[in-house]
């Protein structure tokens, strides 16, 4: 595999493994008390993937780069990527913030986590086809289930907790598959 796709798997492994950091901490810390076991193990299990992608990007910026310089073809592709991805983004940070404006006027603030999560597994579908991704799908019909599925807990703090949890280790699974697709394809 070439040097800027191992970076670009690095990249998209790190974004992954510190927004699932993020999740993580809101199902350890929100809601119901986690047992100290399940903070030790994914405490483990993020130093584990943490190096793991650390590798890939170390084995990826000791690779030389690509002898053929980059076209006037490639700019303008590199270009109209980045542009539909803004717009991506743009759309889930904007449905997001209505959601919590609509769930906190009609006085269901406890559900803004099922919101959010359901609005970032819908905003990997696209971003599956632009990046073509496919795990990306994967992403988003799991981020999906677990934002509606968030939905029908009635305890707010097992809410919160299963939620938080649920997402971010999917996130850090999708993390994974990145690290380890790139580190088994530079060996």
């Amino acid at each position: 595999m070439e040097r800027e796709a191992l970076l670009g798997l690095t990249s998209g492994a790190a974004i992954m493994f510190g927004f699932g950091i993020v999740w993580l901490l809101i199902g350890l810390f929100r809601g119901r008390p986690s047992p100290s076991q399940l903070q030790l193990a994914l405490l483990f299990v993020g130093i584990a993937l943490g190096a793991s992608i650390a590798t890939l990007g170390s084995r990826a910026a000791r690779l030389p780069p690509n002898a053929s310089p980059i076209t006037a073809q490639q700019v303008a592709t590199d270009r109209e990527i980045g542009r539909h991805f803004y717009l991506i983004f743009g759309a889930e940070l904007a449905a997001i913030l209505v959601a919590v404006v609509v769930l906190n006027a009609i006085h269901y603030p406890d559900y803004i986590l099922c919101g959010i999560a359901l609005i970032v597994g819908v905003h990997f579908v696209p971003l599956a086809a632009l990046f073509r991704t496919h795990v990306f799908y994967g992403t988003g019909l799991g981020g999906c289930a677990i934002g509606l599925a968030g939905f029908f807990v009635a305890d707010a703090r097992l809410r919160q907790k299963v939620v938080g949890l649920s997402f971010g280790a999917l996130l850090w699974t999708t993390a994974a598959c990145f690290a380890w697709t790139g580190l088994f394809s530079a060996s």
